[in-house]
């Protein structure tokens, strides 16, 4: 892959970039000026630009990954799954998290069946602060789509759709005075098919550093992953639980691989085959819907919040 063109608003901005990494691209102020001769586009822009500049790509035919959320809206995103179809040009989305390598292993044994049925599931990401985009867009709610559940509770989202499917929304709770909001608690139930339904609670946070992770109650015993490219799965079998299994994969074919690269690859490769990548438009689209879902279901987080999520996640789960 060879960086052919970088758009920014600012130049200069756009070439320090360019000399930071010893690269020598066209710089250019729109994205209209840049798109000649490429054969691929990554938008990483504020949110709420994601259609247009998107639809531009299309428009000349040219591929894209576009960061996640797909976009600010459903509405943008039907748009913008509905244009991809018409042009038959691929939209990869980045949730690169789908990249690590125990995310990817964790799909693969509840496919198989590996822990058995699960019984319940438990999410904590939290962290203090980490807003910081030059543009200060994440500071409005129309520009973003959302705060912290689309900041990174959206990486969970798209995960848990892929792991079990469309889930219902049982309850939405944020601290939201109308604009971002900053800590949120959930529930939503899956089910799975040829499975029991579940009950799952996420809580999310960018005032309080948690212990970002998930945790499957399974037939199996107790599974834990850690939300870092390099954990690994841990399982406390309910057969002996002073037992802690570690589970991990051997791929020399990802051997010092980061997951951005894997993303990128996958891209590369859905565009020469004119094959679906792995987050294709469609996957994309059914993590807003659920974003929308949740805020439409959506009630004050009582305080102390941290009190009222550990309670809720206790009783339900």
């Amino acid at each position: 892959m060879e960086v052919v063109a970088l758009v920014d608003p600012s130049l200069a901005r756009a070439d320090s970039l360019a000399q930071q990494f010893g690269i020598r691209p066209r710089l250019c102020l729109r994205l209209e000026e840049a798109i000649e001769g490429a054969d691929g586009v990554l938008v990483a822009t504020p949110n709420h630009t994601h259609l247009e500049l998107t639809a531009v790509s299309l428009g000349r035919g040219v591929p894209v990954l576009v960061e996640k959320p797909m976009t600010a809206t459903l509405d943008e995103a039907d748009r913008l799954c509905a244009l991809a179809r018409e042009r038959n040009t691929v939209v990869a989305v980045g949730f690169s998290t789908r990249f690590y390598p125990a995310v990817e292993l964790m799909q693969r044994l509840l496919r198989q069946k590996y822990f058995g049925a699960v019984r319940s599931l438990r999410y904590e990401f939290g962290t203090r602060g980490g807003w910081a985009p030059l543009s200060s867009y994440n500071l409005d709610k129309k520009a973003s789509g959302g705060g912290v559940l689309v900041v990174t509770g959206s990486h969970f989202l798209d995960r848990v759709i892929a792991w079990f499917g469309y889930p219902e929304v049982l309850e939405y709770r944020d601290d939201s005075f109308g604009g971002p909001e900053a800590n949120a608690f959930g529930r939503l139930r899956f089910s799975p098919p040829g499975s029991e339904p579940f009950e799952a609670a996420f809580l999310l946070s960018k005032t309080a550093a948690l212990k970002n992770r998930i945790v499957l109650e399974t037939e199996a015993g107790l599974c834990e992953l850690g939300e870092s490219e390099s954990a690994e799965i841990s399982l406390r079998p309910a057969s002996a639980p002073d037992l802690l299994v570690r589970i991990s994969t051997n791929r020399p074919d990802r051997a010092g691989m980061r997951a951005a690269q894997a993303q990128l690859e996958d891209f590369v490769n859905a565009v020469r085959k004119g094959c679906a990548p792995r987050v294709g438009c469609e996957a994309g689209r059914l993590s807003v819907q659920l974003t929308a879902s949740l805020y439409a279901a959506r009630q004050p987080l009582p305080e102390p919040w941290m009190w009222y999520a550990s309670r809720r996640s206790e009783q339900r789960t």
